[in-house]
C-alpha cells in the first residue's frame, strides 16, 4: 500500500514537472500593428449603379492628412445621370407652367359662363315677374319656363366652376410634387458627385482593402461593389498589436502577461509589452486550415508606440526572455 501511494505521488510530480516544462516553453505569435481607431473607406451609393470604378487612390502606405482626398471613383456614369435629371427638371417645370396656364384659362372660362348664366337668370326673373293678367297666357308660361331653365343652368355653371377650380388645385399640387421630386433627385445626384470622393477624417497611413475573390489588394481601375471597404486609415495616436493564437495554445496566455515584441523592420531590436486582451470566442480564419483561433491584443509599454506605424508585422514572444 505504501509502495502504491509512493508510485502515485511520483506520477503526479512527473505530470506537474512536464506541465511546467510545457508552460515554460516560449510561445511565438505573429501579429500586426493596428490602431484602436480607424476609418473605413467604403464604396458609396450615390446613384443607381451598384458598382463604381476606382479612378485614383493615394499610394498605399503613404500618410494621409486630415481632410485630404484618399479615393476618387469614376464619375462619368453619374454625370450622365445628372444630365438626364436636369432635362427632366426642365421638362417637368415647363409642363407645370403650360398646364397651369391651361387650367387658369379653363377657370376663367368657367367664371365667365357662371356670370353669363347669372345675368340670364336675372333677366328671366324680370320677365317671369310680370303678372299673368298683363300678358298672354302662353307668354307668361314661356317666361316661367325660361326662369326655371336659367336657374338650372346657373346651378350647372356653379358646379362646373367648382369642379374646374378643384381640378386646377389638384393638378397644380400634383405638378408641384412632380417638380419637387425631380429637384430632389437632381440634388441627390449632384451631392452624389461629392460622395464619390472619399476624404480622410484624421491623419494616418493608407491601407488598401483586400479582394478575396481576386486574391489581391484593390487597385486603381477596379470596379467594386457598393458597401465594400476599399481602404482603411488607422489612427496613429493609439496603437496596439493584434495577433491570433490557436485554441491549443490559448491556455498558455493570460491577461497582463509580459511579452517581448520584434518588428520585422527592426529584428535586432526588442520592445516590451503585455497582453491586454484575449478573445472569448474562437473562430475560423480563411486559409489557416481547420483549427480555431482566438484574437489576442498586445499593448506596447508607455511611449514606445510613437515609433510604430499601423500595418507593421510584429513577432510576439512569451515565456523566457519576456520582460
Amino acid at each position: 500500500m505504501m509502495r502504491l501511494e509512493r508510485t502515485r505521488g511520483i506520477g503526479v510530480l512527473a505530470l506537474w514537472a512536464c506541465s511546467c516544462g510545457v508552460m515554460a516553453q516560449p510561445l511565438l505569435l505573429s501579429g500586426q500593428v493596428t490602431s484602436m481607431e480607424s476609418q473605413s473607406l467604403v464604396v458609396p451609393k450615390p446613384g443607381d449603379a451598384w458598382r463604381y470604378q476606382i479612378q485614383w487612390m493615394l499610394p498605399e502606405g503613404e500618410m494621409a492628412q486630415a481632410g485630404q482626398p484618399v479615393v476618387i471613383f469614376d464619375k462619368s456614369q453619374l454625370d450622365n445621370q445628372i444630365e438626364q435629371l436636369e432635362a427632366n427638371v426642365e421638362r417637368v417645370t415647363a409642363q407645370e407652367q403650360s398646364r397651369g396656364v391651361e387650367l387658369e384659362v379653363q377657370v376663367l372660362q368657367a367664371r365667365f359662363n357662371l356670370k353669363k348664366a347669372a345675368l340670364d337668370k336675372d333677366k328671366a326673373a324680370l320677365d317671369a315677374a310680370v303678372p299673368a293678367e298683363f300678358i298672354a297666357a302662353k307668354t307668361y308660361a314661356d317666361n316661367q319656363f325660361r326662369l326655371m331653365r336659367s336657374e338650372h343652368e346657373l346651378a350647372k355653371m356653379e358646379q362646373a366652376l367648382f369642379e374646374t377650380e378643384s381640378r386646377l388645385q389638384a393638378s397644380l399640387k400634383q405638378l408641384t410634387l412632380d417638380r419637387d421630386k425631380a429637384d430632389i433627385a437632381l440634388t441627390q445626384a449632384r451631392d452624389g458627385i461629392d460622395e464619390l470622393t472619399l476624404f480622410a477624417r484624421f491623419s494616418g497611413p493608407v491601407l488598401y482593402g483586400f479582394d478575396h475573390r481576386a486574391n489581391r489588394k484593390y487597385d486603381v481601375g477596379d470596379s467594386i461593389q457598393i458597401g465594400r471597404t476599399v481602404a482603411t486609415i488607422p489612427s496613429t495616436d493609439r496603437l496596439l498589436v493584434k495577433a491570433w493564437v490557436n485554441e491549443v495554445d490559448v491556455d498558455r496566455l493570460e491577461l497582463n502577461q509580459s511579452v517581448t515584441l520584434q518588428l520585422d523592420a527592426a529584428l535586432q531590436q526588442t520592445l516590451p509589452g503585455h497582453i491586454a486582451g484575449i478573445g472569448r470566442q474562437a473562430e475560423r480564419r480563411r486559409g489557416w486550415g481547420v483549427g480555431n483561433w482566438f484574437e489576442v491584443e498586445v499593448q506596447f509599454d508607455a511611449g514606445l508606440e510613437q515609433a510604430m506605424v499601423p500595418g507593421m508585422s510584429v513577432l510576439i514572444r512569451t515565456g523566457e526572455g519576456a520582460q
